[in-house]
């Protein structure tokens, strides 16, 4: 009790030079508002599939899986594409093409890279540097959560002007769908060349199994007479029955993948399209004032504590002991 009454003697004591310490500190808090950047920031949503990429809602796969031969995968099979977006998003080349986009900025159009820049005025200026610069500064501002329970990825775009980040998000979005359909339909491309060309080396060995089936039972008459020529009969039928069944399993999973093809020309799946903020997320007034308020108390706990304890009998010793090393030195 008696410590409370001394705490509040000694604030009562101080009261006037705690004001203006409270002014100061006020000056200093208003001053950093007023001169941090506005924050903007306008949200996209997109579907997220954790077990692969485009959903295979119909009963195709099931059909291939049935037809195909072993060494055939099925199409379902695919990367992922929404566990790329993190990675696509930080990639060099991905800002780059951000950076190079025209954005409307205080009342002129301008690339995006010269906006980052803190000195657009130059005749000649470093194009590379100012991409370097402004990819470091793209990619802080670019913030993507994932969660492996939850099926949605989110995408914060944030700048210090409102209709900024709405148009980078845009812009974000609209290369984010080019970038991974180009390169989910690249894949498949490849992938019906493949089966293409399986199909017609199947087709031509089955073409040439095919005549020599024909020849065999023209040149030989009397196969029901002979357990040889039925043999050799069924061997030829048995490989052109193998090579056909390898044939129609590529027409299937062929006619599968071109379906997928189309599929895939809109790999993304948008919940919420980028926002225009109503609002600035930061610097937040009521997070400042309650900051002022914080420090100006730790101030007059720490001057209370420090008077407290250089008036006690452990604070009169300390200085005793500080005077006599000042007497010796």
């Amino acid at each position: 009790m008696e410590i409370i009454k001394a705490a509040f003697y000694i604030v009562k004591t101080k009261k006037k030079q705690l004001f203006y310490l409270f002014l100061l500190l006020s000056s200093v808090f208003i001053l950093r508002y007023t001169l941090t950047d506005r924050v903007y920031i306008s949200s996209i949503k997109l579907a997220h599939n954790a077990q692969g990429g485009a959903t295979d809602s119909s009963g195709l796969s099931r059909i291939v899986s049935s037809f195909s031969s072993g060494n055939v995968s099925s199409v379902g099979s695919s990367i992922t594409n929404f566990d790329m977006i993190p990675e696509v998003l930080s990639s060099r080349k991905f800002l780059n093409k951000i950076l190079e986009k025209e954005f409307y900025y205080n009342k002129k159009i301008e690339k995006l890279y010269l906006i980052y820049s803190k000195n657009r005025s130059l005749d000649n200026p470093n194009v590379p540097l100012l991409k370097l610069n402004g990819r470091k500064k793209l990619s802080t501002n670019i913030f993507v959560t994932k969660s492996l329970n939850n099926p949605v990825i989110g995408i914060n775009i944030s700048s210090n002007n409102k209709q900024l980040s709405f148009d980078i998000a845009n812009a974000i979005l609209e290369q984010l769908e080019v970038e991974l359909t180009n390169f989910q339909l690249e894949r498949i491309e490849k992938r019906i060349a493949v089966i293409t060309n399986q199909i017609e080396s199947s087709l031509g060995e089955l073409t040439i199994l095919e005549e020599d089936l024909r020849d065999f039972r023209v040149n030989n008459s009397s196969i029901l007479q002979s357990p040889t020529l039925r043999m050799q009969e069924s061997s030829k039928l048995r490989d052109i029955l193998v090579l056909s069944n390898t044939y129609s399993s590529l027409r299937v999973e062929l006619e599968l993948t071109k379906v997928k093809y189309f599929e895939e020309a809109n790999v993304l799946q948008v919940i919420d399209s980028p926002n225009l903020p109503l609002r600035k997320s930061a610097p937040r007034l009521r997070y400042m004032l309650l900051g002022l308020v914080f420090t100006f108390l730790f101030i007059i706990l720490f001057y209370v504590y420090a008077t407290l304890l250089l008036a006690s009998d452990l604070g009169k010793e300390m200085k005793k002991t500080i005077s006599d090393i000042k007497e010796l030195e």
